[in-house]
């Protein structure tokens, strides 16, 4: 009597097997795609976390109305769907996924059979120090021009300030996630796994990133007033005497 095999539950979610599908006709313009999208939204959801003020107000929306285009780009702008989302979306279109594919492919390549516990950790500790270093280090780059670095030794010098923080918390999720995945996903749904895992961390970071920035921005506008009123009373000073 042969047993019969039971069907995995992610083989019951429609959307899963429609995304796997279009994901084994089309590898390369799928990620494409997916990249291009969950970038977009990290940068979304980042600025309502780190609670960024939309650029455009309600009263602006409404003096807007007679202009459908004007009034799109407000609400658009209101939701956070900015010329940042924008730029975040052509990165992860056009650098991220291609780069993902690239590398995630040589690294399946290199350890292609290869299941012992001992493969299952260096395949680890090599995807850590090579494939992580060099996707962080892209990512930082991308991250700093889109924020206004120009130049090599502005981007340098971003990429070199956030190198390391965004490095030790690779180090300390991507071990736990490619474990897990290792001992309990098929094959087919690491690459989906991967992406929204990605997605977390690259929202994790963009909101911390936003809230440094905010903060220094604040720093300086307060030592900016300080020195305002340190003139002011030095001018007052003068005047009495």
């Amino acid at each position: 009597m042969s047993a019969v095999a039971k069907s995995s539950p992610l083989g019951q979610n429609a959307f899963l097997v429609a995304y796997l599908s279009a994901l084994a006709a089309n590898p390369l313009r799928t990620k494409m795609i997916t990249s291009g999208f969950f970038s977009a939204l990290a940068e979304i959801l980042a600025g309502k976390l780190a609670g960024v003020a939309p650029a455009t107000k309600v009263s602006e929306k409404e003096a807007a109305q007679q202009q459908p285009l004007r009034l799109l780009k407000a609400y658009a702008e209101a939701a956070g769907i900015n010329e940042r989302a924008a730029k975040m979306a052509f990165y992860g279109f056009f650098i991220s996924a291609p780069m993902g594919h690239v590398l995630t492919g040589l690294l399946q390549k290199a350890f292609a059979g290869k299941t012992s516990t001992k493969d299952k950790i260096l395949q680890i500790i090599t995807s850590n120090l090579t494939v992580a270093v060099f996707a962080n280090t892209v990512y930082l780059s991308c991250m700093a021009y889109i924020n206004g670095a120009r130049g090599v030794d502005r981007i340098s010098k971003a990429v070199k300030a956030s190198f390391w923080p965004v490095m030790r918390v690779t180090w300390l999720t991507s071990p736990v996630t490619i474990a897990f995945a290792q001992n309990y996903l098929p094959p087919e749904v690491w690459e989906p796994f991967f992406t929204f895992t990605r997605f977390i961390l690259a929202t994790y970071f963009n909101t911390v990133a936003k809230k440094r920035q905010m903060a220094l921005a604040r720093a300086e506008a307060a030592k900016g007033r300080g020195k305002t009123t340190d003139g002011d009373l030095e001018k007052g000073a003068a005047q009495g005497k």
